[in-house]
């Protein structure tokens, strides 16, 4: 950790803290009231794949690939760091935690593909095509109309997805409308280009941002009821991918970079969970099921909130306990390569 940015880190540590609340927040929504309070509070917390994705791309390495070597061992490691985990943790959850597979092979390929195992695990098969198509990206970057070209494809996307919704009434559900790379791929490649040209905003800006981002809260917040209340697109009112949503998250990145540098002591325990950050990520919903059939036992789910609290921080502390426990058993370089942790 001592050769890492810490600043990243601890957004690291943000951005899973926030996973988890997202999920967490889904648990005993079913009341009206209930999914009211989770839908506005989602609109909060609906930076996590944004950040991780221009997270991913900032550490991304830029370099010539001249040769077919070039890609091979671009491609080794990064897609190493992600798929050996991804299929260790695949094969845990299907033994262990979800039973209805009965080894249907043909089911679990598929699951295994479009990430649907878990939940969450949409993820993987997004940042997979985005490696992908790094190379691509990387010669793009000297390039005004290419630059333009990739940062355009997520508003079209967005797009996309507004017509299908509101035009065609056809509500897209989870995880389809969030697979596609072109969906994404503008907070990559903003990554990208941030890291190159060590993007630097002044300090006159950050209140103009802090006040831009606090609108556009408020605007994710009306949008989501809007699409709820009268297209009655309760899927599409809950999601990150709405175009609010990623102008929220777009200027919380922002709002990062312009503080990143002046900060010089960030949180430890927010450092600590960022390091951990892919390993909560990989097992943290069956965790989560666990914390909530104790809060369920003690009535919780009367608490809408309280009970979101509970489960978030114990999930995030339950989390961090595991990966620490097995870093001391396995060693840490064991348990990254196969556990992600």
């Amino acid at each position: 950790m001592k050769n890492k940015d810490l600043s990243f880190q601890a957004f690291r540590g943000l951005a899973i803290i926030a996973v988890v609340a997202i999920h967490a927040s889904g648990i005993n929504d079913e009341t009206e009231w209930n999914y009211g309070f989770s839908m506005i509070f989602r609109q909060f917390v609906n930076f996590v794949v944004p950040v991780f994705i221009f997270i991913s791309g900032y550490f991304t390495p830029i370099y010539e690939f001249t040769k077919l070597s070039d890609y091979l061992d671009f491609y080794q490691k990064r897609l190493s760091r992600i798929l050996i985990p991804y299929v260790v943790w695949c094969a845990l959850i299907i033994l262990f935690y979800k039973h209805n597979y009965q080894w249907h092979w043909s089911k679990i390929v598929i699951d295994m593909i479009t990430g649907k195992i878990s939940g969450p695990y949409y993820f993987i098969i997004l940042l997979v095509q985005l490696i992908l198509l790094t190379p691509l990206m990387a010669a793009s970057t000297k390039s005004t109309v290419k630059n333009f070209l990739w940062l355009s494809l997520s508003p079209l996307s967005l797009l996309g997805l507004y017509f299908s919704s509101l035009h065609l009434n056809y509500d897209i559900h989870f995880p389809w409308y969030a697979l596609p790379f072109t969906v994404w791929v503008g907070f990559y490649y903003l990554g990208l280009l941030a890291n190159k040209s060590n993007l630097n905003i002044k300090n006159r800006n950050i209140r103009k941002i802090i006040l831009l981002y606090i609108g556009s809260i408020v605007l994710a917040i009306i949008e989501a009821l809007l699409l709820w209340k009268i297209f009655n697109l309760t899927s599409f009112a809950n999601s990150q991918v709405k175009a609010s949503s990623f102008l929220s998250s777009f200027l919380l990145i922002l709002l990062f970079l312009a503080v990143r540098e002046k900060i010089n002591n960030w949180p430890r325990v927010l450092i600590i969970i960022g390091e951990f950050s892919f390993g909560i990520y990989l097992f943290h919903m069956p965790v989560l099921d666990l914390m909530s059939r104790i809060t369920n036992k003690f009535g919780f789910q009367n608490f809408w909130i309280a009970q979101l609290l509970i489960n978030s921080c114990g999930v995030i502390a339950l989390c961090c306990f595991v990966i620490t426990i097995v870093r001391k058993v396995t060693g840490v370089n064991f348990s990254q390569k196969y556990l992600g942790m």
